[in-house]
């Protein structure tokens, strides 16, 4: 599908049919966040022309299902996209695509570095090609894409740390999954030398208050993204995402025993971006609002 551009969206953001879909975003992330952009489209019943894309893009329907065509590098294919139904654009493929019924639609727009990336790291080559599908099933892509969207819906483009999560996954399962050629990604059980995990968390704690980037933890232990999160949730029990938000709050819980400090500065102390980030994850986590909370104590 093409890509759209509603209002406050970066005037880098590339577009091929704006003048159709300009209407139709009910989501954007608007930019590229960790090498992933995330678009929610209600689309009527349409066509497009021509058009080639700068970046490979996963198509996921949300909807109900829909009778699609595509023409792509002049070949024709046409099937079903039903409800949960995936597909795959390559980069730099002419390809027109139709569509005969309402599509709700949500687009991951992958950065050819995010794959890049990955495969040099994992594989040592930058050497690969990914077999576009237009329709097909697959349940690691869809969750990927349903979580990437409920994250930008719930916490807007804060959300680094997830999405270069999700990011480094999504593109380790593509090339494991959609290349022509055959990867083996070697796996690790035990989690973390212990010396690596005391590294880890003790970065954590120093940038707790900061946006916290997985490439930078990672680099910081000489480790590929991919298995440092791996190996960190079978040490921990925990995502790095989840293991950072469970920190916040109990950072925020030592702040608000201690008092004099208002819940907005308490927020953004602990490295929240706002006083309802802190209230949601705090209630979440301890069953009580940080106000509740004050209160008991």
């Amino acid at each position: 599908m093409p890509d759209a551009e509603p209002p406050g969206v970066d005037a880098s953001y590339n577009h091929v049919y704006p003048e159709f879909l300009s209407q139709s975003a009910l989501l954007s992330s608007g930019k590229i966040l960790s090498g992933v952009r995330v678009d929610q489209l209600l689309l009527p019943p349409g066509e497009t022309p021509e058009y080639t894309l700068d970046e490979f893009v996963l198509t996921i329907n949300l909807g109900s299902g829909f009778q699609v065509e595509r023409i792509l590098d002049k070949n024709s294919q046409s099937g079903f996209m039903f409800t949960g139904a995936v597909a795959l654009c390559p980069m730099h493929v002419p390809q027109a695509i139709r569509w005969d019924r309402n599509a709700h639609i949500l687009l991951l727009h992958l950065e050819p570095e995010l794959l890049n990336r990955n495969a040099v790291e994992l594989l040592d080559t930058d050497q690969f090609e990914l077999i576009p599908h237009l329709i097909m099933q697959d349940a690691l892509i869809h969750q990927i894409g349903v979580r990437l969207k409920t994250q930008l819906q719930i916490n807007g483009a804060s959300s680094r740390l997830y999405a270069e999560s999700a990011a480094t996954f999504l593109a380790v399962h593509l090339l494991q999954t959609y290349s022509t050629r055959t990867f083996s990604v070697q796996e690790y059980e035990g989690g973390l030398p212990q010396q690596k995990l005391k590294q880890a968390i003790a970065y954590i704690q120093e940038h707790l208050a900061q946006e916290l980037s997985l490439n930078a933890i990672a680099d910081d232990l000489g480790m590929s993204r991919y298995y440092f999160c791996r190996q960190f949730k079978q040490s921990v029990g925990l995502s790095p995402h989840q293991y950072v938000i469970q920190q916040r709050v109990e950072r925020a819980k030592q702040l608000l025993k201690r008092g004099g400090m208002s819940l907005s500065e308490v927020a953004i102390t602990c490295g929240f971006t706002h006083q309802s980030h802190l209230h949601r994850h705090f209630k979440r986590l301890t069953g009580v609002t940080p106000r509740t909370f004050i209160n008991l104590h």
